[in-house]
């Protein structure tokens, strides 16, 4: 075979295969949207398979993270300020939406590896952490906040009187649905939170609250994925 012949044989493979991965690449980002407005921002999606996910961001030195194992569908991240992340770990699984909405500065969100959410909107403002351990199990329509995102104020001084504050839920942890996590709350290992509740206090270890607000149920539990 003339070099010129093999020449063109190994053109036409590399574009064989760069055709093959664009399209790989766009199964993984089908119907998907990124815009960044600012400096030092970092996105690092990896070989995440993203299906009708929006990313924007409007500032700087802010971090996306995803490692290459997640898997989300119909998910919006918003980042609006600066030094603000959002890290979604191992295996972590989107079904049906998700809204991310960070504000301000200094502000993080982080879920823990092989975390599964059917539909969940997390919403953290400036200078708070809303930290998701691993192996946590999120139904439809939870919602997890560090901020009221509304003033309220001291009538007589004027002063704010409701301030921002991280929230925390721990590994294997069970959000039923369309409950709610206000901010200030810290949830325990291998707890559950019946569905409808609003969880306004803090949350031990091994235990199973409900209602509005949310009261502990039962001790000593913890749950399963399987229907045993």
């Amino acid at each position: 075979m003339s070099s010129d012949l093999r020449d063109a044989v190994v053109r036409a493979t590399e574009n064989i295969r760069r055709r093959a991965w664009d399209a790989r690449e766009g199964l993984r980002r089908l119907g998907s949207k990124v815009t960044v407005e600012g400096e030092g921002n970092i996105l690092e999606l990896g070989k995440a398979r993203l299906h009708q996910v929006r990313i924007a961001i409007e500032g700087d030195r802010n971090l996306v993270r995803f490692h290459p194992t997640c898997k989300l569908v119909n998910t919006s991240f918003r980042l609006l300020g600066n030094d603000l992340s959002v890290v979604l770990g191992e295996c972590v699984k989107i079904s049906h939406w998700g809204e991310f909405l960070l504000m301000g500065d200094d502000a993080s969100i982080r879920i823990g590896h092989h975390s599964t959410l059917e539909s969940a909107r997390f919403v953290a403002h400036g200078g708070t952490e809303l930290e998701v351990g691993p192996d946590c199990m999120f139904a439809y329509d939870v919602e997890v906040r560090t901020s009221d995102s509304h003033s309220i104020l001291d009538a007589s001084t004027g002063d704010r009187i409701n301030p921002d504050k991280s929230v925390r839920i721990g590994e294997h942890v069970w959000l039923g649905a369309r409950s709610v996590v206000l901010k200030g709350v810290s949830i325990g290992d291998q707890s559950i939170v019946a569905t409808g509740s609003i969880v306004t206090k803090d949350v031990g270890s091994g235990v199973l609250v409900g209602g509005v607000p949310a009261r502990q149920i039962k001790d000593g539990v913890t749950w399963d994925r399987r229907r045993l």
